[in-house]
């Protein structure tokens, strides 16, 4: 009951996280979008891409394919696994893209070159590449937490300072 506790807490902060992120993203292209008058829905694919890239997170995380940097200065780390998750989300997105593309076409060279050529494609690298800050902040928080010890970029952010005078003054 305890490691299920701790998994929906952290699918739940991750998840959080993203959703924010996610959100972000998603809502600077509705306003992008607004000026054309085309009209998308935000918060649903917010919700549905935050909990699924929470949940991929904590699978690659578990996966040997993740430790290969984890000697190495923290920047390559960083850098690392935010190029494996973008490359997840990446090829996730491509191949839902192509399908879609193959239904109408029904042939892959016929999909490859309706994908390339739609109005779509641009905007899904803006979205990817937004998405990959999204996890460089994600991982940079994390590299952050482990060194000042787990818990505490949480504590640092959310919790109220203690007696201190204003140093700043």
């Amino acid at each position: 009951m305890q490691a299920l506790k701790r998994e929906l807490k952290k699918i739940g902060s991750l998840a959080l996280f993203f959703f924010i992120g996610f959100g972000y993203i998603l809502l600077l292209m509705k306003l992008f979008l607004k000026e054309y008058y085309i009209s998308t829905y935000i918060l649903s694919k917010a919700l549905v891409g935050s909990l699924i890239a929470a949940k991929a997170v904590i699978l690659l995380e578990a996966s040997p394919w993740m430790e290969r940097f984890r000697g190495s200065a923290r920047y390559v780390s960083i850098l690392y696994k935010t190029f494996v998750y973008t490359l997840a989300v990446l090829l996730i997105g491509l191949t839902e893209k192509l399908i879609d593309a193959y239904w109408k076409t029904k042939s892959i060279s016929g999909a490859v070159e309706t994908f390339i050529h739609s109005e779509h494609f641009y905007p899904f690298l803006a979205t990817i590449l937004c998405i990959a800050v999204v996890f460089l902040l994600h991982n940079i928080f994390q590299e952050f937490d482990t060194y000042l010890g787990k818990g505490s970029l949480l504590k640092f952010f959310f919790s109220r300072p203690q007696n201190q005078q204003n140093r700043w003054v």
